[in-house]
C-alpha cells in the first residue's frame, strides 16, 4: 500500500528499518490492509490557497526539501544519497550534488548556511547522511567543500544557528553535537541533563530526529525524537535544562518562532499532531487541529512541521497514514487555508519560501511538488 511506505522509509533504502520503526509498519500494514492502494493510486486535490505548480520525479525517496536563502532554487535529500538543486524560476536542475564517497546512504538533513562576512563562499549547503557524514557543498559550482564524519551515528538531521557560524547534529546516538562553522571542530557533546532529582532532566533516550537553534540565544538550542520529549539545551554547561513531555517526533517537525518564545511539534501519531509550546514556561499553549470533523477517522501521522520566516504568519505541515496531506495553517486564524491532499506517497519533508510566496515538499513517490501561494481573498473550507 502506497501510503504505508510511511515509515521513515527511513532510510530503509540503504538497509534494514530500526526495529521500533520496523514493528510500527507492519501493525498499519495489517491494520489498513483492506484497503489496497485506493488512497495511494489518486491524483493529489489542491484546496484552498496553494496552486499547482510543477512536480518533478526523481530516482528516489525525498526525505527532506529546503529553499536557499535567495529563495532561488530548492534542495531535494534523497534516498540514494543525491541531492539535485532545482531551480524554483525554471524548474530546471542546476546540479546534483554527489554523495560522500564511501556511502549510497540517504540524506537525512539539508540546512543552508547564513551568509556572513567572516566566510569567502556563499550559497553553502549543509547535508547530513544515515552514513553519519556531514558534507558541505557550494551549490553553485556543485563541489563538496568539507566533510566530517560521525563515528557510530545515523545522523538525522543538521541545523545552523541564526548567524551561520555554527551548525548542530543529532541521531541514533542520542547526543547533540555542536561544531564551529568556520574550522568544522567539534565545540559541544551533549546527551545528559542535570540528573538528580525527579524534577531535573534526563536528556534523550532515543533516536533523535530533530535540532534548531534559538533565534536570538546562541547558546540555547532544542531537539525531539522518539523519545516523546523535547530537550531545550545550554551549550555553555554541556547538557539538558529543561524539557517538555509529548511530542513524538519523526522527522523535521520542530521549529521555534522568531521571537524565541514558542515551540511548533509535529508528532507521529494519530491525536493532537501539530502544538504550540511555552518555551519559558515549558507548557502547552495549543493544539492547532488537523480535522473539525469529528468523524473523521483518517489519520495523518506528521514528518514535517515549520513556521513560514516571515514573522510566522503561516505553519506548514505535511505527513502520511491513511490520508498523505500537506497543510498550510494560518497562526491567526488557527485554521489551515491551503491543503493538498491524497498526495501518492506518504510525505516527508515541507518548506515555505522566504518570501512566503512558494511551498515545496517531497516524499515517497519520489516527487518534488512546487505550490505557489496565492494569499488573496482567504477563504474558509472543510477540512
Amino acid at each position: 500500500m502506497t501510503t504505508l511506505q510511511s515509515s521513515r522509509g527511513s532510510y530503509g533504502s540503504a538497509s534494514s528499518l530500526p526495529l521500533a520503526l520496523d514493528n510500527k509498519v507492519d501493525k498499519r500494514k495489517k491494520k489498513f490492509a483492506s484497503l489496497g492502494n485506493l488512497v495511494g493510486s489518486r491524483e493529489s486535490v489542491t484546496v484552498g490557497q496553494l496552486r499547482s505548480r510543477v512536480s518533478q520525479k526523481h530516482s528516489s525517496e525525498v526525505y527532506t526539501v529546503k529553499f536557499s536563502l535567495d529563495d532561488e532554487y530548492v534542495a531535494a535529500g534523497l534516498g540514494d544519497a543525491r541531492i539535485p538543486i532545482i531551480s524554483v524560476r525554471t524548474h530546471e536542475t542546476l546540479c546534483t550534488l554527489p554523495a560522500p564517497l564511501e556511502t549510497a546512504l540517504p540524506v537525512t538533513g539539508l540546512a543552508f548556511r547564513p551568509e556572513n562576512a567572516a566566510y569567502k563562499n556563499r550559497n553553502v549547503l549543509a547535508a547530513s547522511y544515515a552514513s553519519g557524514h556531514v558534507v558541505h557543498y557550494h551549490i553553485t559550482s556543485g563541489q563538496a567543500i568539507s566533510t566530517i564524519k560521525e563515528a557510530d551515528n545515523q545522523i538525522n538531521c543538521v541545523s545552523y544557528d541564526g548567524y551561520g557560524m555554527r551548525f548542530a547534529t543529532g541521531g541514533s546516538d542520542c547526543w547533540v553535537r555542536v561544531y564551529d562553522g568556520m574550522g568544522m571542530k567539534e565545540i559541544a557533546k551533549m546527551k545528559a541533563g542535570t540528573g538528580g532529582i525527579p524534577a531535573d532532566t534526563a536528556g534523550h533516550s532515543n533516536r533523535i530526529f530533530s535540532v534548531k537553534f534559538h533565534p536570538t540565544d546562541p547558546h540555547c538550542l532544542i531537539s525531539g525524537g522518539w523519545d516523546n520529549t523535547i530537550q531545550i539545551w545550554d551549550i555553555r554547561v554541556g547538557h539538558s535544562v529543561a524539557s517538555i513531555y509529548g511530542p513524538h517526533i519523526c522527522g523535521d517537525a520542530l521549529d521555534i518562532s522568531e521571537d524565541g518564545s514558542k515551540i511548533l511539534t509535529g508528532s507521529w501519531r494519530k491525536e493532537d499532531v501539530l502544538q504550540i509550546w511555552s518555551l519559558k514556561t515549558h507548557s502547552l499553549v495549543e493544539t492547532l487541529p488537523w480535522s473539525v470533523d469529528p468523524d473523521n477517522k483518517h489519520h495523518t501521522l506528521l514528518y514535517s512541521a515549520q513556521y513560514s520566516k516571515n514573522g510566522n504568519k503561516y505553519i506548514l505541515a505535511g505527513g502520511g497514514g491513511i490520508h498523505n496531506q500537506v497543510k498550510l495553517y494560518s497562526t491567526a486564524l488557527k485554521r489551515p487555508v491551503g491543503m493538498v491532499h491524497s498526495v501518492p506517497g506518504t510525505v516527508y519533508g515541507v518548506a515555505m519560501s522566504a518570501n512566503e510566496k512558494v511551498v515545496a515538499f517531497g516524499g515517497a513517490d519520489k516527487g518534488v511538488w512546487l505550490f505557489d501561494l496565492d494569499l488573496n481573498g482567504l477563504k474558509d473550507f472543510v477540512y
